[in-house]
């Protein structure tokens, strides 16, 4: 659910990082048996196993920012509980933290991580994998600024789990065969996830991102189109070069290579390789 770029939300984005880059080194900490962490060791009432053949057992309520809910998709639970929270306008700790806990959770296929705060009666637990319901609700009046919703999830059995690697993502060669098709494309920072896969949901599209552009003649070699990185139901902007042999539906991979595009910062260039849609499960389409 993509909501307006401010400078407000480029803060809270900023901070929202910060927060993860040291619940990640804590979180890393305590993988390695290092004393002192943030993290909390113990395994909580709260986390759930599943009974016999893979079937779910767990699920719950949660809080999330409405810019970091992927409705439908599936997620892994990257961290322990955090005892440590993010500081949101109009939460104090007594109406808010008492009830839900921090935690970091990984979607499948972009290996996005963002914040997740389930309810403390919630079934959730470490490195299982949850798919968040399509509905929502908004938190509380006052923190409606931030952008905090209400979800539901529910946790993925054995069998329905999209990919179960240790990085989230599907192996080329290996899980799927790459064809004649793709080439360079300019995308957004925040948007280039390299290893995932993508789908070309749109033509052409006339239009170009005044912003990026800054009185550049980049896009004279680039098109406009939309896409959408499978198990994620958010749609972003893309800009494939002229040259490229892209269609709309096609699916790709995002290769890892990637170069700064002037102005520093706000666009990259990428490589696209096609997919073969036919090696891959149902799940994914």
């Amino acid at each position: 659910m993509p909501i307006e770029d401010n400078d407000h939300h480029d803060s809270t984005t900023d901070s929202r990082r910060r927060f993860l880059q040291r619940s990640a080194l804590a979180g890393s900490a305590l993988a390695l048996g290092v004393p002192g962490t943030t993290a909390a060791q113990e395994t909580t009432e709260s986390e759930t196993t599943t009974s016999g053949g893979g079937a779910a057992t767990g699920g719950g309520k949660a809080q999330m920012f409405n810019d970091e809910f992927r409705p439908g998709a599936q997620f892994r639970v990257k961290s322990p509980v955090i005892e440590q929270h993010p500081q949101i306008d109009g939460v104090s700790e007594g109406n808010f933290w008492s009830e839900y806990n921090t935690r970091i959770i990984e979607y499948l296929n972009t290996n996005e991580e963002v914040y997740f705060f389930p309810a403390e009666a919630a079934e959730i637990q470490q490195g299982s994998v949850y798919e968040l319901q399509t509905n929502f609700t908004l938190f509380a009046d006052d923190v409606a600024d931030e952008g905090v919703i209400t979800v539901s999830f529910d946790e993925v059995g054995d069998d329905d789990v999209l990919v179960d690697t240790d990085d989230n993502q599907l192996v080329p060669d290996d899980d799927f065969d790459v064809i004649e098709g793709g080439g360079k494309a300019l995308v957004r920072g925040k948007n280039f996830f390299p290893g995932a896969l993508l789908e070309l949901t749109s033509g052409v599209v006339d239009w170009t991102p005044r912003e990026e552009v800054q009185e550049s003649d980049i896009f004279s070699e680039y098109n406009t189109r939309h896409a959408e990185y499978l198990n994620t139901n958010d749609e972003f902007t893309i800009y494939p070069a002229e040259a490229a042999d892209v269609t709309e539906g096609g699916i790709y991979v995002v290769r890892e290579e990637f170069d700064v595009t002037d102005p520093a910062g706000l666009l990259v260039t990428a490589d696209l390789d096609r997919v073969n849609e036919d090696d891959l499960e149902d799940g994914w389409l």
